[in-house]
């Protein structure tokens, strides 16, 4: 049996979390920052989703909306801030959870990578209170990040995107180390270009996930 590698995902602030083992060929790669970005930039794209659409998402299986503001508040966000969705008011939470000023930057790696808002700015203190609810305070939990990491959901959840891309990645990474063997050049037709594999990681960046 071959030997496997972990991985995770995580995504703040609601924690949640991506793991899933790697074949035994993961142990030859050492710096992973390509898919790492390339799934950074499908959790952002996933996140506009979830605020296009008051938080029930784009895939093939939906949340429920985020809770309606309370009569009160509405009439009062209504009057100053005309227009504005809910958990958008001046819009800074929404940029902080879509890749804007309030994002965790810097934070993909060779081996590891984090994503999300950052719990050390303001936009992080408010999205930890929106995560959570306040009951006492009649806020509602109606959390920024929300994402489905079950890798066995086909087609479906943000976790299954995540093991594509990486499957991806490894294929891609398998061919070329194969195609500087000669011999092996003399007896393996290689198929899909590296072309292809990267079309087809941009097409699971563009689908709505759960």
């Amino acid at each position: 049996m071959a030997k496997t590698k972990g991985f995770e995902f995580t995504a703040v602030p609601s924690m949640q979390r991506v793991a899933f083992a790697l074949t035994e060929y993961a142990d030859k790669i050492d710096d992973w920052s390509e898919p790492f970005r390339d799934i950074e930039k499908m959790f952002y794209l996933h996140e506009r989703n979830l605020f296009r659409t008051s938080g029930t998402g784009r895939g093939s299986s939906k949340w429920p909306k985020w809770q309606k503001l309370s009569e009160r508040y509405a009439i009062y966000k209504k009057r100053v801030r005309p227009g504005r969705p809910i958990l958008t008011f001046y819009g800074a939470l929404r940029k902080a959870a879509t890749g804007g000023p309030g994002s965790i930057e810097g934070k993909v790696g060779k081996t590891s990578m984090l994503v999300g808002i950052d719990p050390g700015s303001q936009q992080g203190v408010i999205a930890r209170a929106h995560t959570t609810g306040a009951p006492l305070r009649g806020l509602p939990s109606r959390p920024p990040v929300r994402f489905d990491g079950d890798v066995e959901k086909r087609g479906v959840s943000f976790g299954y995107a995540v093991s594509q891309i990486i499957q991806s990645y490894l294929v891609l990474k398998r061919k070329e180390a194969m195609r500087k063997d000669p011999e092996v050049l003399k007896r393996i037709s290689f198929g899909k270009t590296a072309q292809h594999h990267k079309n087809r990681i941009e097409k699971i960046q563009r689908t709505p996930w759960r």
